[in-house]
């Protein structure tokens, strides 16, 4: 991190020459760390839905059997 800001910044203040260069590899680890992190996203909603259930579902499902129930007998 040191030498991007080192490129940016010299003795007069901040360049405004600067020039980005993308390798591929550079492009592959920033297309890499976004699915990474998309990834890492979509899992912890998944669990923390899990470890939280919905309680207005859970009392719809149990109102949902009971009627159920009510209709057989």
């Amino acid at each position: 991190m040191k030498d991007y800001l080192d490129a940016l910044v010299d003795k007069e203040g901040l360049r405004t020459d600067v020039t980005v260069t993308l390798t591929n590899e550079t492009l592959c680890k920033i297309v890499g760390g976004l699915m990474a992190a998309g990834v890492g996203i979509a899992l912890i909603a998944h669990l923390l839905k899990n470890a939280f259930p919905n309680k207005q579902l859970t009392e719809n499902n149990r109102l949902l059997l009971e009627i159920k129930k009510g209709l057989k007998g």
